[in-house]
This record gives C-alpha cells, structure tokens and sequence, in this order.
C-alpha cells in the first residue's frame, strides 16, 4: 500500500518497512529549479536573497508576492522531483535595501559598518559585499575580550528577555501540509564558520565562550514547548562548522565549549517528544561520536561523500541516527549521465541494505550543472527506489 511521504519518512526514522526509499534534495540553485520545472522557479540560494532585496525594496505588496511565490515554487519542485521532505523555504534576505543602484546592485547600511555594497551575480548565483569604508578598526574592536564580554551580556539579556513567538506560524504549516514532513527548525549551536569574534573567542576565551553558547541556546529552549505543541516531531537545523579536513574547531573545544549548549537543546527537543536533526557538510568524523553518541543528535544530513562521510560507513557506526544525502553534487556538476547513474545507485543500494536513509543530493545542485544529469538523477531514483 502507497505510503504518504510523511508516513515513508517517519517509518524510516522508526526503521519500519516503506514501500519505497524516501528522497530529499538538500538544495536547489535558481538554475537547477528551473529545469526541473521548465521555467523560471523561485527557489534557490543566492538568487532567493537577490530577488528578495528586489522585493523588499519594492514594498509590503512585492514581498508578500516574493514569498506567496517562493512557497508556492517550493511545493511544486519538490512534486517534481518526488521529495519526501518538503523544504517551504530556501535562502532569504532580511534586510531592505536604502538604495538600488541598478539590477544586480544594492546598498544597505550597518549600524555597526556602515554603509555597505551587495552585488548579485546571475551567471553564478553568489553574492559579493563590498564596505565603503575601512572595517579595520571595527575589527580591532570586535575582536577583544572586552567587545566579546559585551556579546556575552548581550546574548544572555536576550535569553532572559525572550518570549516565544514562531508556534503559531508552524502549526498553520503543519496542517496546511499534512500529508508531508516539513524541513522546518528552532536552531543550532555551533560556531559561525565566518565570525573571526567567535573562532578567537572559543581558543582564547573558553569559559566565556561557554557563556555565550548557553545563552543562545536557553533562548532555543524556549520555543520548544511551543514548537513541540504546534505538530513538529522533526527539528530540522544546520550549522555548517566543518570541511574537507575536519571541523574547525578542535575536537577537545567543541566538547567542552559546543557540546554541553547543543546537547541542552537536544535534550529539551527529546524531553517534549521531539526528534533533533542536524546539518553540516565536511568532515566531522572527528566529533561524531560526541554528536550523535553524547549529545544525542538522531539524524544528519548535508552528508558530504567527497569528505569522507559515507553511509555505509555512518550507518554502521551509529544504527540508530537516521541519514539524509549520500549524493554528490559535485558528480552531477561534473560528471557523466553514467557517472551520475553510478552514484545515485550506490545511495540507493546502501539504502535498500541497512535502512534509515533518506537518499538525495547532499549539498546544492549548482548553476551550470548539465540537464541531461539532473533528469538522469531523477529517473534513476524514481526507477529504483
């Protein structure tokens, strides 16, 4: 009997039988979408941020339009392409512009900053910024113990301060879309791949550190009851904090400094009967233990093959987290159709062996990528699942 796409993903969190292989795509470029669905579809990275900036710019009609849009675009790829997750939301931009210079042009302003550049690149759907003014000193101000003594405080008013707010809109989802598993989240703890005030501070400030981690993630406590009573039984979140060589931070920081704020979210999402998922790509096999045997994490994705994270190899080391990837863009970006046809069947076969996976590409199916491998990617999932 036909699963919905819910029920296919819960059995396969429960490791039940499913009557096929269920299927996510971690994310789509602009391009990528508009193949799959044959015209221009308002999905993607960068491209998301850049029309957004439009349309904020352009006013309260234009965005609301922007993001009717965008969920009724994420909807339809993820039909298309026989998801079993359905992500409502791709990359946003929440700032309006003061100016628009031109098409691919904004300027916005910092209260920090000051006033600073965006442009957008179509031909490789990025984003650049450009300050227009030295950031030197700001830097030397950001980056003391004093500045990050500040953050702390901040941080910890705010946690103390903070009133849950995002229920409501979760549980209008939730039963506007029951038949799916909506990819939606509270948060993560990690350090921010691009902040250089946290990288120093967790090696130069630990216990402030620690501080600052504990705060944000008593303000992510807080909406759990919430979210949990709004329908959610999956708490989608990613952090990227590692890449090909390893995380980035040390093994012995992350458990001392990371672990102890991650596992208190964890531990609240398992107390009101919520499962925690996880992402980032790279290599984090030198803290997968603390993960997912400490912290308690019970599903991953954004696995990334090309750093060494296979699924057979997670799957046997930790049986009871449930896996989401196992695809590499790269192969699609790259590759040949037989290529391509290889690797979606590997996924497939470790899939059908040990269970638990929820096969699809594991990072964003990237601007240029040759059509004839996304549709091979496709029908290679659809004819094996």
């Amino acid at each position: 009997m036909a699963m919905t796409p819910r029920e296919r993903v819960l059995a396969t969190i429960d490791r039940r039988p499913v009557d096929k292989i269920p299927v996510h795509h971690i994310q789509f470029s602009g391009y990528a979408a508009s193949v799959i669905l044959g015209r221009e579809a308002f999905v993607g990275g960068a491209i998301q941020q850049w029309r957004e900036m439009n349309a904020r710019y352009e006013g309260r009609q234009a965005h609301d339009e922007f993001l009717a849009r965008s969920e009724e675009d994420a909807v339809a790829l993820a039909r298309a392409s026989e998801q079993d997750i359905l992500r409502l939301e791709y990359w946003r931009w929440h700032e309006t512009p003061v100016q628009r210079l031109d098409e691919y042009n904004f300027v916005f302003e910092d209260p920090s900053l000051g006033p600073y550049t965006v442009t957008y690149h179509p031909e490789i759907e990025l984003l650049t910024h450009k300050y227009l003014r030295s950031k030197h000193t700001h830097h030397e101000r950001d980056n003391t113990i004093e500045a990050f003594t500040e953050q702390v405080l901040e941080e910890e008013a705010l946690a103390e301060a903070y009133e849950p707010n995002c229920s409501e809109r979760t549980a209008n989802l939730i039963d506007k879309y029951p038949n799916d598993l909506l990819k939606m989240g509270g948060g993560a703890i990690n350090v921010d791949i691009e902040s250089e005030q946290e990288l120093i501070a967790v090696g130069a400030w630990p216990e402030l550190a620690e501080r600052y981690f504990k705060a944000k993630a008593t303000r992510l406590i807080k909406d759990i009851p919430g979210l949990a009573a709004s329908g959610m039984i999956v708490n989608f979140n990613s952090k990227d904090f590692a890449w090909n060589a390893g995380p980035i931070i040390s093994p012995t920081m992350f458990s001392s400094i990371i672990s102890p704020a991650l596992k208190s979210l964890v531990d609240a999402c398992h107390g009101h009967g919520m499962l925690y998922f996880y992402g980032t790509d790279g290599n984090i096999w030198p803290v997968a233990d603390e993960m997912f045997l400490n912290i308690g994490i019970d599903g991953y994705f954004e696995i990334d093959k090309g750093a060494g994270m296979g699924l057979r190899e997670l799957r046997e080391r930790y049986p009871n987290v449930t896996l989401i990837g196992g695809i590499r863009p790269a192969v699609l970006h790259q590759g040949s159709v037989d290529e391509v046809v290889r690797e979606v069947m590997e996924a497939l076969e470790v899939a059908h062996e040990l269970s638990g996976i929820v096969v699809g590409v594991s990072n964003m199916i990237m601007p240029g990528t040759p059509p004839e491998n996304i549709m091979a990617l496709l029908n290679t999932i659809k004819d094996n699942r």
